[in-house]
């Protein structure tokens, strides 16, 4: 066996075969790698990159994320949100606090290397620096090739994010709807940088079916956009707007880059034979937010038992877990699609919604935290409850 960068064991073609292969060491691939590793399966990470590496992400953390995880997040929170500066086209902006925290704002190279780190204490290998190519399934094996490498084991797992190698050579998680975002880090003088602490921006008027973000990260602000891939051709402009609404266009910017916002579709697969997806590489991005987190760990959890079942020989295969994902998650995604809907087609009903009524902006503070659903969010509407409802589908 040989060793990698950081001393990660390595499995080359004559090297020995592990249980599971994971490809992608994120938030849902370590997560899993953890899991498992604790309950003696034998696992290892592919991570294209080496950790700690830079990921274009808004890197907000929300409470019911971090109450999932069961981890201190205090040596890589950057900041904690307890309100919300909105804005919406010309509309004068409005900011609304709430007494517990909603968000931790964290770099992801930092929080993704915590997790790696984690995994590896519990017993997982990483081998870092190997991009997957292809992966081959053959009856109760797999195979996964890189540049120079070939790993073998009895399963593996799809946590390596929208643009999946995984997914693709096995076929699945065909066809999802896509989302686009746009992110950069911007440096902002110390004084006004003050007065995004505990506080972040959304901007709600300037790109159809899309919003933007700014994040505080202690030493400088993320700040983003989001908008279906349809409207793509937009997502430029509408990011300038989102800069100009909160006065920071003058501001440098560094480390601007785009990636994908993955949704899956009713019905789609995300399981097939001896492969399953998790967390990105699933489509399970909440729609409203552009949020992947929490649901990379909820799929890392419900995957987690369904995989050392089969392994142990107490269920043929890994069709549970897709079932798993349905009825667990997948009610929640059904509701949040409509709810994005609502908020493309009526972000200025919405911005007043939120700036006049107490009740429904605790219910979305909730909602962060984990404490509300956005079925149950469906309750607050009031008299627009009916167009919800018609979205629904």
């Amino acid at each position: 066996m040989s060793t990698g960068p950081g001393g990660a064991a390595m499995a080359g073609p004559a090297g020995r075969s592990h249980d599971v292969i994971i490809v992608g060491a994120g938030p849902a691939g370590a997560t899993l790698a953890g899991e498992l590793s604790r309950q003696g399966v034998d696992v290892i990470m592919l991570e294209k990159g080496q950790l700690p590496r830079y990921k274009a992400c808004a890197g907000g953390i929300t409470v019911k994320a971090a109450r999932l995880l069961g981890l201190d997040l205090a040596p890589v929170t950057r900041d904690t949100v307890l309100g919300a500066r909105v804005a919406c086209g010309r509309r004068r902006p409005f900011t609304r606090s709430y007494p517990k925290p909603m968000i931790h704002m964290v770099m992801r190279d930092e929080f993704d290397h915590l997790l790696a780190r984690m995994a590896r204490q519990a017993g997982a290998a990483l081998a870092e620096n190997e991009r997957v190519l292809r992966v081959r399934m053959n009856g109760e094996s797999v195979t996964v090739e890189t540049g120079d490498r070939t790993f073998a084991g009895r399963i593996v797992v799809g946590a390596d994010g929208a643009r999946s190698a995984v997914a693709d050579s096995a076929g699945i998680a065909r066809d999802m709807d896509l989302g686009i975002g746009l992110e950069a880090e911007i440096s902002v003088p110390g004084q006004r940088l003050v007065q995004w602490e505990n506080l972040m921006g959304l901007d709600l008027g300037h790109m159809r079916g899309g919003y933007g973000w700014v994040f505080p990260k202690g030493d400088h602000l993320s700040v983003g956009a989001g908008i279906p891939f349809r409207q793509a051709r937009r997502l430029k402009s509408g990011y300038r707007s989102v800069l100009e609404a909160h006065g920071l266009q003058d501001c440098p910017a560094t480390r601007i880059r785009s990636h994908w916002l993955p949704v899956r579709r009713k019905g789609m697969a995300i399981q097939s034979g001896r492969c399953l997806l998790l967390g990105d590489a699933a489509g399970l991005v909440d729609p409203v937010t552009g949020e992947g987190i929490y649901n990379a760990i909820r799929s890392a959890r419900l995957a987690a038992p369904v995989i050392v079942d089969c392994l142990r020989g107490r269920s043929p295969g890994l069709a549970e877990y897709e079932s798993a994902v349905d009825r667990e998650i997948m009610p929640e995604l059904r509701a949040a699609r409509a709810m994005a809907r609502f908020f493309a087609w009526f972000p200025g009903l919405v911005f007043d919604a939120v700036r006049s009524s107490d009740r429904l902006w605790n219910a979305c503070c909730r909602l962060l935290r984990g404490e509300d659903t956005y079925i149950t969010l469906r309750s607050r509407l009031g008299p627009a409850r009916a167009v919800f409802d018609l979205l629904t589908f």
